[in-house]
């Protein structure tokens, strides 16, 4: 269990390394990003956590650190703690930062230890997609990589998951 706040969800199945779940809504501060091991957008999510906002607010640390790959762009971005409601979120100084919110949702996840450089997140990633191939779930959103450690946590020991939103699993 972790000693930071994280989106909270429901398992509804398990298989080895990946899981289906349910997510209740949650809300992030994010940031586009040029490349996977950028640290400008950490380095500004975490002056708005520390109180570069407009309450001038300074906010727990929450897990995990998500980057969300698209076409266009690669987004990293910071959860919100979850006692701030939509209209009550602290909004950001720096133009760059926006809030998102992610509404109620089902996942299919994939968890892997290790480094995540490009590599081995494609590779992780294409594991996720021939078992959401193989259990007839259909993908609806793009993928994307949750780091719960520090970058200077021991490789082998990191908790990482790439995730990506599903249709609502048939019953």
């Amino acid at each position: 269990m972790s000693k930071y706040e994280a989106p909270k969800y429901q398992v509804i199945k398990k298989e080895d390394h990946f899981e289906v779940r349910k997510y209740e809504g949650f809300n992030t501060t994010s940031v586009n990003e040029k490349k996977l091991s950028g640290y400008s957008g950490f380095g500004l999510l975490f002056s708005y956590i520390s109180g570069d906002n407009k309450k001038n607010e300074k906010m727990s640390m929450t897990v995990p650190v998500i980057n969300e790959f698209n076409d266009e762009h690669m987004s990293m971005e910071f959860v919100v703690p979850s006692k701030y409601q939509d209209d009550d979120i602290p909004i950001p100084n720096h133009p760059n930062l926006v809030t998102k919110h992610y509404p109620e949702h089902y996942a299919a996840t994939i968890s892997f230890s290790g480094l995540s450089n490009s590599h081995h997140v494609e590779k992780e990633k294409k594991k996720l997609m021939a078992w959401i191939d193989s259990n007839h779930i259909i993908p609806n959103g793009p993928y994307r990589l949750a780091r719960f450690n520090p970058p200077f946590s021991i490789p082998m020991l990191r908790h990482t998951e790439i995730i990506v939103k599903i249709e609502q699993p048939k019953e």
